[in-house]
């Protein structure tokens, strides 16, 4: 049936952080890097949509758009990132070590899977050919509409994983707490794919 296959791996890529926290022991941080990533992922198709749907009559959106979403949307990213260090990570827990540009790199490759980051992209990118080509989603959206796509689901989603975060940090990140975390996302990816997909006419 037309989307289900992109739904499986959906799901099938979320379980990845599940067997971090089980058997290499993921904290609140690794989680919500790995999906802040996730959010640069949909970001880099969002990219994608928008010069995909932009009409031949009107080439203005489908070249402004993108620039302005990029600057707008990396710089959305980039506080998001603060948030995360400052709150989650233990890399500032010296609050007198300076941190340089070079160690935020430092950071991230060393807290963040790079299976689970592959799994994530490998299921937004056949989402991308399987529904917005192969079901011709590009000839049913603007490009603002596209634009809207990641902001809509980010905003939600992520405040959720935040403040579940805040709460595991509080508590101690109880492994209950952490698997919980991640069948939250889990549900919230399901509802916002089935959503978004439903909205631009195609059946999963």
């Amino acid at each position: 049936m037309i989307g289900r296959v992109s739904l499986a791996l959906l799901v099938a890529a979320n379980l990845l952080p599940l067997v971090g926290v089980l058997f290499w022991d993921w904290d609140v941080f690794a989680l919500l890097l790995l999906f802040w990533c996730e959010n640069v992922i949909i970001g880099v198709f969002g990219i994608a949509r928008m010069v995909v749907s932009a009409s031949s009559e009107n080439t203005f959106e489908g070249l402004f758009l993108p620039v302005f979403f990029l600057v707008h949307y990396g710089g959305f990213m980039f506080g998001h990132f603060m948030v995360l260090l400052f709150m989650y990570s233990n890399s500032f827990s010296e609050g007198g070590s300076a941190v340089k540009p070079a160690d935020y790199y430092l950071i991230v490759t060393e807290n963040l899977s790079w299976v689970a980051l592959i799994a994530l992209f490998i299921s937004h990118g056949w989402s991308f050919v399987e529904n917005f080509m192969g079901n011709r989603e590009h000839e049913r959206i603007t490009p603002g509409q596209a634009m809207a796509l990641p902001y809509r689901r980010m905003m939600i989603t992520h405040i959720s994983l935040i403040v579940g975060g805040f709460f595991l940090i509080e508590n101690g990140q109880p492994l209950a707490g952490l698997v919980l975390l991640i069948l939250m996302k889990i549900v919230l990816d399901v509802i916002f794919h089935r959503r978004e997909h439903k909205r631009l006419g195609v059946r999963i």
